[in-house]
């Protein structure tokens, strides 16, 4: 059986970012995709269960092309520019230092980490560790 949380907090204010993106042009901003679910992907170029989860985050993105995928690498801008050579990704990528994963429910700060947010921007759930294709999934139907 598979298990998805949803813990939605009413009345909580919409989470924001402005992130700068990991090509180097410009800004990521979580308020362009108003109205919208979105999934966050935490990673970072030494992450062994990153490389094995990218496909799958790859896949969804073409897949489902009006859902935002956002990649977050939790690393020096160089390292994972160069991660992202060698595995690329089809959707957008940023970078942030360790302590923004707090703000999105991340305290022990353990990667990968993937978070689903709703369409007011809250988060409905999130998976510790690498995610396969059924649990992304279920989570994805859960949190419209």
């Amino acid at each position: 059986m598979l298990l998805v949380t949803v813990s939605c907090h009413a009345g909580a204010a919409p989470l924001r970012f402005d992130l700068p993106s990991l090509d180097g042009a410009g800004q990521l901003k979580l308020r362009t995709f108003q109205g919208r679910a979105v999934v966050l992907n935490f990673w970072a170029s030494n992450c062994l269960p990153c490389v094995r989860e990218l496909p799958i985050f790859n896949a969804l993105a073409a897949r489902r092309p009006a859902l935002p995928v956002i990649g977050i690498a939790i690393d020096e801008q160089q390292a994972a520019q160069a991660f992202l050579r060698r595995y690329p990704a089809s959707y957008p990528q940023a970078v942030a230092r360790p302590s923004f994963l707090s703000t999105f429910g991340n305290k022990i700060k353990g990667l990968p980490y993937t978070v689903i947010l709703d369409s007011q921007h809250q988060i409905c759930t999130r998976r510790l560790g690498a995610v396969d294709a059924a649990w992304l999934t279920t989570a994805v139907a859960a949190c419209r």
